[in-house]
């Protein structure tokens, strides 16, 4: 069994339960995430079933669309709504100042990511140092913001934004710098996760869903990724099964097949192919 889904994880559930979830609903052993979903967060997680989790280099850097809502007046440690909180002001700021803090945001950042994140330092997980009570210090991470939309504001100290942004983003500092930039303090109180790359929200299963449509639900390796496919000569079937060199000529990547079988994506090295990430179904 070989494909991906679009799953909508629920809020509560950590990335990592959402695999083991999975993986026992489809009894299947090889299964992996394309991109960590904070637990407290919902909606699209990517998840790679069989020779398909080896796509998680390709599809874990692809843009991403959020719903997230800040609540104005204070901040946790984890600058989400499951922290404790640190720090309160009655500073509220208006609606128009926190979207021009936003829109200053926009374009190529050097982000500073949240003590309690998956981030390394000296080799260890930045939240289990947190947890310890280690104080850490994470360098800036250099990530995109391309767009801020203030959808809605609920009470006079939330709104709710939409944005869109490049991999490795954390909402959570978005949320934390753009109250500060308004002198005040802010916490993330409810994210949706609309958009990874070409997987959308309204397209996705949630586990109730995979229970009922099983492996149905998984999406063909090669829809998965915004690349060519590429037929080799028949008579290169051998030489492709065995490993041995094929003359290609590729601009780049793409999905490599021979007598209508997907063997993996590649790319030409020296004028040869080169399979970069092997998916054909016997491979080892």
């Amino acid at each position: 069994m070989t494909g991906l889904i679009n799953l909508y994880k629920p809020s509560g559930m950590s990335s990592a339960q959402a695999v083991a979830a999975v993986k026992k609903i489809l009894e299947v052993k090889t299964v992996g995430h394309m991109g960590t979903l904070d637990p407290m967060a919902e909606g699209v997680l990517v998840i790679g079933v069989g020779k398909a989790a080896r796509l998680f280099d390709y599809l874990v850097q692809k843009r991403k669309s959020y719903t997230a809502k800040f609540k104005f007046g204070y901040e946790t440690d984890t600058l989400d709504a499951l922290g404790k909180t640190v720090a309160t002001t009655s500073d509220i700021p208006s609606d128009s100042a926190v979207l021009a803090a936003m829109q200053s945001m926009v374009g190529k950042i050097d982000q500073i990511p949240p003590v309690y994140s998956a981030k390394h330092v000296d080799g260890e997980r930045a939240y289990k140092l947190a947890r310890q009570g280690v104080a850490t210090e994470l360098k800036p991470v250099p990530v995109e913001i391309y767009s801020v939309e203030l959808v809605c504001q609920p009470r006079p100290d939330e709104l709710v934004f939409n944005i869109d942004c490049s991999a490795g983003t954390y909402i959570r500092s978005i949320c934390r710098d753009a109250a500060r930039l308004c002198g005040s303090l802010a916490t993330l109180t409810y994210l949706q996760r609309t958009r990874s790359g070409r997987f959308t929200v309204r397209d996705s299963f949630t586990l109730e869903n995979l229970k009922v449509t099983k492996s149905a639900a998984l999406l063909p390796v090669d829809e998965s990724l915004d690349i060519p496919k590429t037929e080799i000569a028949a008579d290169k079937y051998d030489d492709l099964v065995c490993g041995r060199r094929v003359e290609c000529a590729l601009d780049g990547d793409s999905y490599i097949y021979c007598h209508g079988e997907l063997f993996g994506i590649g790319s030409s090295v020296d004028g040869a192919l080169k399979l970069k990430t092997y998916l054909r179904e016997d491979a080892v």
